[in-house]
């Protein structure tokens, strides 16, 4: 129970970590948004958000553990993100300590951000409430400023946080479907 609790506290604080980065210089991403092909399984977004379906082909997904940051950066478009969340700005790579890479993605106005990271193998279950991700499951937790839902995958676990001044549900809903549009991108077993 406590090693769970201490994996907790420092996930959270990963977060904030990686959300509250100073933008950096960042080229362009090393990994093109995905192709859209005719012979793959698709992931679509619930009627609650943006209808955007993706279709990523198995040979073209990733394993989320061996990306780069900017790496992470280039598995979402920014329009696509846009239409998920809020008008963004085009992502920011961060890495903290050795084994966590993310994206940040600032809104075009406002106090608000999405963060794409790669955790771990075994976070999956951090947050404090089960989710259903369409063929996977995932958990998520809301705090006062940011809501997190956590994925398990092969090797790594995908993070998605959503941080605005004040967070509710509507938060949670967004970064679930931000989650889904990742995951048709990433390696999932």
């Amino acid at each position: 129970m406590l090693v769970r609790r201490q994996a907790g506290l420092s996930a959270i604080a990963l977060v904030g970590v990686v959300a509250g980065c100073t933008a950096g210089e960042s080229g362009p991403p090393t990994v093109p948004p995905a192709a859209q092909t005719s012979t793959t399984e698709e992931v679509t977004s619930s009627a609650a958000a943006p209808s955007l379906t993706r279709t990523v082909s198995p040979e073209q997904r990733r394993r989320l553990a061996d990306l780069t940051p900017e790496q992470v950066c280039g598995l979402v478009d920014v329009g696509d993100l846009s239409a998920l969340a809020f008008p963004v700005d085009s992502g920011h790579p961060r890495e903290v300590g050795f084994a966590v890479r993310g994206c940040s993605f600032q809104a075009r106005s406002g106090e608000r951000s999405v963060v794409i990271g790669a955790q771990p193998e075994g976070y999956g279950t951090l947050g404090r409430e089960e989710v259903d991700l369409g063929p996977v499951r995932g958990s998520q937790t809301l705090h006062a400023s940011d809501c997190t839902v956590f994925v398990p995958v092969a090797g790594a676990t995908l993070q998605v946080s959503v941080t605005a001044g004040e967070t509710s549900a509507e938060q949670c809903q967004t970064a679930q479907h931000v989650a889904q549009y990742v995951l048709a991108a990433v390696v999932q077993s």
